[in-house]
């Protein structure tokens, strides 16, 4: 399983079934094999998580499709093959085989953001996903009454999901922030994951690095990634 941060919040994971893209919207994709099926994901319609750049790609890998918060679907071409999604819905998404295995069924789960769309949770397999999009914590320089309210929103949609730690959980580190670690001091608290990327960082890298040394954060260190590439082992080997 290999795992490839864009830029921002965009990130390529790449399955033994299926390669999953999110919140594409600028930087060089790697080189994405195309004969498995290609699923974009976009959270929601804010310019720094959807490009008009994910339109090309249906054309590009003949079994690509999209799953699309349902602002972003009223912009796709007639001829795209979009799932538009909402809030605190389930969906499945029965894809074409891979060579030499069988049709993967991706079941996804909605989160509602206290931003703008959705966040993800992606099962293929024995692989689970979670993609915050925008749903955070955000803890800005204002009252805080308004932060302590995000807090809780966000604690509460992941009390959605909180049942037992994800393979890969995708949530925003973001430097601009008054305390840019709540958020993710909150997954790991009520969800848990076993690979960490932290994202939403633009091109402050070196400064959300840093902010790991939060005493919240740092026992997390050891799964954190904020390399380019990262190669992970398929969960499905991981013992019972």
């Amino acid at each position: 399983m290999r795992v490839t941060h864009i830029y921002h919040s965009g990130f390529a994971v790449e399955l033994p079934a299926c390669t999953l893209l999110f919140d594409w919207y600028k930087g060089e994709l790697p080189q994405l094999r195309r004969d498995l099926p290609l699923v974009v994901f976009v959270s929601h319609e804010h310019y720094d998580h959807y490009g008009r750049c994910i339109w090309p790609l249906r054309e590009q890998f003949s079994n690509a499709c999209y799953v699309l918060d349902k602002d972003v679907a009223a912009d796709a071409p007639a001829d795209a093959r979009v799932t538009a999604v909402e809030p605190h819905a389930s969906y499945e998404l029965r894809l074409p085989a891979a060579p030499g295995a069988a049709p993967t069924t991706l079941s996804i789960q909605t989160l509602e953001s206290n931003d703008e769309g959705v966040a993800f949770l992606v099962r293929a397999g024995e692989t689970s996903i979670y993609f915050s999009g925008d749903l955070n914590s955000w803890q800005w320089r204002r009252p805080a009454d308004q932060n302590a309210a995000s807090e809780k929103f966000f604690r509460t949609e992941l009390s959605r999901i909180a049942s037992g730690p994800v393979d890969l959980a995708f949530v925003p580190l973001d430097p601009r922030l008054k305390d840019p670690a709540a958020g993710i001091a909150a997954f790991m608290d009520v969800v848990g994951a076993r690979a960490l990327f932290p994202m939403h960082y633009w091109d402050d890298a070196d400064t959300a690095r840093a902010l790991m040394t939060d005493a919240r954060l740092a026992p997390y260190a050891g799964i954190t990634h904020f390399e380019d590439v990262c190669e992970l082992p398929d969960p499905s080997a991981r013992p019972a």
